[in-house]
């Protein structure tokens, strides 16, 4: 097809924003489908689409939606097939044409188990095989739903949300303000870079736990201190630039991703797979570990005697109680999914939890219902109850495995 094609169907969606979901939900489905993904450019058309949508101020949750149905579906049609056809599969083409392709991913699920599934949406050679190689190799069915319903939840705004910004920021060339760029260059430059570091430093130096623990503490008292001194108000008369009336109408489609229900739909789908696994000592670690998140972030927040507004998009100004949240719930499933994995799954799961994060946390900062001071005391309260419940579990497990 030449560009002259693609052109006249961007052209059609432009005028026919409504359809622009269906496409998307498309779209997901057949790059996620067995042998169709392995040819469809589904990375780069599910971008365009969500640029689309972004540029015609889209409300980004319906086209999330459309995304995570679509993920879902295709990922359950590849499965049934591998499950239903079993070895008939090999002679399809094009594996009887390259029968290495269904190998490597046998090699891959028998590496990493449930985790293929997970590893397979954000990995794109093996995205439209893992599902059919874990219905080949006899994959019980509720346990493939159930992973490919929750990694779709993460899929999907990890997928369009760079897409959707693209486009919304496109839109307004003219307007977008240096400080603007640089913040943005900066959450992908961090997202990216950090996390491989820190795992390398974690492998290399092997500190005690005890150490993330002062480090983490002695910083989220120096925030407070700061709060309280009213130091950081240089960095938000900064921030006060980018908050554009345009960028705000984006981020404010954006910001309830890290919302207190959503964060409970992932929550409770992550204690599910602790029950289903019969991990109940983690389980119960990390639910008494929230409890003493919330507890603590109510305790600074009348401590700190704030004086900010109160919205329904967080109604704790110091600290923000949903970066919080949101640090504690994705940090621990990261360390549950990724722990003794490889550097490159620890390297993706800690990058793309870290994305969300910052992404959420400057989304409450264009949105002024959070000061650059609540979101990093959030960022570090959340942090620090995430490496007491990591603490908390292990000796737990330790306990539960101890003969009587």
């Amino acid at each position: 097809m030449d560009n002259a094609y693609f052109d006249a169907i961007h052209i059609w969606l432009q005028q026919n924003t409504g359809l622009i979901g269906p496409a998307v939900a498309m779209v997901a489905c057949l790059e996620s489908l067995v042998v169709v993904g392995i040819v469809l450019p589904g990375v780069a058309l599910l971008f365009a689409l969500a640029a689309i949508a972004g540029a015609a101020s889209i409300s980004i949750y319906p086209i999330l939606l459309w995304a995570f149905l679509g993920a879902v579906v295709g990922d359950g049609v590849s499965y049934l097939l591998g499950y239903h056809y079993h070895e008939r599969v090999r002679g399809w083409w094009p594996f009887n044409r390259h029968p290495q392709w269904l190998e490597r991913g046998e090699d891959f699920f028998r590496k990493y188990g449930f985790l293929s599934i997970v590893i397979g949406r954000f990995v794109g050679p093996v995205r439209p095989i893992i599902p059919a190689v874990a219905g080949m190799m006899g994959m019980v069915p509720r346990y493939f739903f159930t992973v490919n319903i929750l990694s779709a939840l993460a899929w999907s705004p990890v997928y369009l949300l760079p897409g959707y910004l693209t486009g919304a920021a496109l839109q307004w060339h003219d307007k977008v303000p240096d400080q603007l760029l640089a913040v943005l260059s900066a959450i992908t430059g961090v997202a990216i870079l950090l996390p491989p570091l820190l795992i390398s430093a974690h492998r290399h130096f092997k500190p005690r736990f005890i150490g993330y623990l002062v480090l983490v503490s002695g910083l989220l008292a120096l925030l407070i201190a700061a709060h309280r001194a009213g130091v950081l108000e240089s960095v938000n008369q900064w921030l006060k630039v980018v908050q554009l009336s345009w960028l705000q109408k984006v981020m404010y489609w954006v910001v309830p991703i890290g919302s207190i229900p959503v964060l409970g739909i992932v929550s409770a789908g992550g204690l599910f797979w602790l029950y289903r696994s019969n991990r109940l000592a983690t389980l119960f670690s990390l639910f008494f570990g929230g409890v003493l998140m919330v507890c603590s972030v109510w305790l600074i927040n009348g401590l700190a005697d704030n004086d900010s507004s109160v919205t329904w998009l967080d109604p704790y100004a110091f600290p923000s109680v949903h970066t919080t949240a949101i640090v504690y719930v994705l940090f621990s499933l990261v360390t549950l999914v990724a722990v003794n994995r490889p550097f490159k799954v620890q390297w993706l799961s800690a990058s793309a939890a870290l994305g969300l994060v910052m992404i959420d946390a400057f989304a409450r900062l264009v949105l002024q219902v959070n000061w650059f001071g609540d979101v990093m005391t959030g960022l570090c309260l959340g942090l620090f109850w995430g490496l007491v419940t990591l603490e908390l579990t292990s000796w737990a497990e330790k306990q539960s495995q101890c003969p009587e």
